[in-house]
């Protein structure tokens, strides 16, 4: 087992990382929060997989366990879900000293953070990840939130856990899919920080659970991430750099229908077209921008886009229908290890760059 803390102005928090290290560090986890009541947040999938894991490892704590099950998938991050969980802690006569438990990947990460947050003006909750994207991504940095139709993530807040547990046993059931979604997430932190991480980690077989390599290169990765948390918990500026990718990985999957594409994926490819643009512009040279997409190709599906016309395009990157900003800032790169904020670009010079990618990278990114 590995274990790392974030460290933040007044708090800290510990992330424990391994294989089968669930009961143990649950246990110690649920004594150190001296509750008496847990409130588990689980998805039907899990609650089929695992039926009652959780809880029967919380009770050997002699405390009142509760858990809500929610319906799988990314469609269901939205506003409408968020108020199940509320209800459902309102039900359960949940109070400030009710500890959130959420059991699951990002989608509930996500919303049980966001939950905690609101709750009662703010209840503590700890995070126990399922899968590969989750372990590198959500669980970790407290960023929090549900998806609007009109932009993905676009209604949170940030809520660091007071726990973050990843056993690394819970890969053994996830698709080959997931798994290679995950992935591209934990590539993406070698790409912006750490180039050799990128080097060591980019050739390895994601179907082949090797799981002293992934307790090894998560542990890694959540540390890149963490470190840059510690810097700027709320993104006020070099936090910014974790959201490589996401420019057009975002409107890839709020423009094709939240849950067609999963969240590494789309990321992928905006990854890919990121490392395009920082080469068209001379920030990249043609070789690193060789090795990154031919790297992140092993772990993408092609990804079509119907229907995409300059004004769908210019709305979906702004977040705004009515915005009167033309600009935004998108993350690029110098060199392999290294991102940066290029403040002010234009969403038609982006577009006219993407039109290039889709040229160039079809089997990539299509235009339908």
């Amino acid at each position: 087992m590995k274990s790392l803390s974030v460290n933040l102005p007044g708090r800290s928090y510990k992330i424990d990382i391994g294989k089968n290290i669930l009961n143990e560090c649950l246990t110690k986890a649920i004594k150190n929060a001296n509750t008496d009541h847990v409130v588990v947040v689980t998805n039907t999938t899990l609650q089929n997989l695992y039926p009652e894991h959780i809880v029967n490892i919380i009770k050997k704590s002699s405390v009142r366990v509760s858990t809500c099950v929610l319906p799988d998938g990314e469609k269901y991050k939205n506003l409408e879900t968020l108020s199940k969980i509320l209800d459902y802690l309102m039900n359960v006569k949940a109070n400030r000293e009710t500890l959130l438990l959420a059991f699951g990947g990002g989608v509930i990460g996500d919303m049980v953070g966001f939950a905690s947050s609101i709750f009662l003006r703010g209840i503590r909750f700890i995070q126990v990840s399922t899968t590969l994207l989750s372990n590198v991504d959500s669980s970790v940095g407290g960023k929090t939130a549900v998806n609007h139709p009109l932009g993905k993530n676009s209604i949170g807040s940030f809520k660091q856990p007071d726990y973050v547990c990843i056993d690394l046993d819970f890969l053994k059931t996830l698709p080959l899919r997931e798994l290679k979604s995950g992935y591209l997430e934990l590539l993406k932190h070698g790409i912006i920080k750490d180039a050799n991480f990128f080097k060591s980690s980019v050739n390895y077989s994601i179907d082949n659970l090797d799981f002293n390599f992934l307790e090894n290169v998560i542990f890694h990765s959540c540390k890149i991430k963490c470190k840059v948390v510690e810097l700027d918990e709320t993104e006020q500026g070099l936090r910014a750099n974790l959201n490589f990718g996401h420019t057009l990985g975002h409107l890839i999957e709020t423009h094709s229908g939240y849950g067609k594409y999963l969240h590494g994926e789309a990321v992928g490819a905006g990854m890919c077209f990121a490392t395009f643009v920082s080469w068209r512009w001379k920030h990249l040279s043609k070789k690193e921008s060789e090795l990154i997409i031919d790297g992140l190709r092993n772990f993408l599906i092609p990804i079509k886009i119907v229907k995409l016309d300059y004004n769908i395009f210019h709305d979906l990157i702004l977040h705004d229908k009515k915005s009167k900003r033309e600009t935004v800032n998108f993350i690029m790169l110098r060199k392999l290890g290294e991102s940066f904020i290029k403040e002010r670009i234009s969403v038609e010079n982006l577009w006219n760059e993407f039109q290039q990618f889709t040229k160039n990278f079809s089997e990539i990114v299509e235009l339908e």
